[in-house]
């Protein structure tokens, strides 16, 4: 199985105004404005995908109503997916087979950090840093104009944060 941390129903649309010319060595960028848009009748954005890579289907499919998902993802062998990347700043442990979720835990900001897990003494621990900012702030922010209000601030700052598997 492979886990993907997606965003879904987002459109964004460049319109030129400009004649942008490219000259070697210097930065390009493009001179015009970006709208961004949901689909029509999209009820979510952020979810959790897993699929199988023999098959090509998808096995299952976690929806965030009110977030985008910038969490990157951590597999274990003992068939737990931890992830992070919402703007409720929880923690989420899945079933690795069924994608139920298991456990979440609220942390101090968003968590945007790769989790990690470690042995010590014969116990398994998973560690991940929460600090919400850069482009999931200015996400963020996007989805609020086309949603005002929906998407909450999330606080910033950084923490790590070590849980023990049970």
């Amino acid at each position: 199985m492979i886990y993907i941390p997606a965003n879904e129903n987002l459109c964004e649309t460049f319109t030129v105004s400009g004649a942008t010319k490219y000259v070697a060595g210097q930065r390009y960028i493009y001179e015009g404005d970006r709208v961004m848009t949901a689909a029509p009748g999209a009820d979510h954005i952020g979810e959790v995908q897993a699929w199988n890579v023999d098959t090509g289907k998808r096995v299952w499919t976690h929806n965030y109503a009110t977030s985008q998902n910038w969490g990157p993802m951590l597999a274990t062998g003992g068939g737990l997916v931890f992830t992070g990347g919402t703007n409720d700043r929880k923690f989420h442990a899945f079933d690795a087979a069924t994608g139920t979720l298991l456990w979440e835990f609220p942390t101090s900001s968003g968590i945007i950090g790769q989790p990690s897990t470690f042995m010590l003494d014969g116990k398994q621990y998973v560690a991940v840093q929460s600090g919400w900012g850069v482009d999931s702030a200015g996400m963020q922010t996007q989805l609020n104009n086309i949603f005002p209000g929906k998407y909450p601030e999330v606080p910033e700052g950084g923490a790590v944060w070590v849980f023990a598997v049970k």
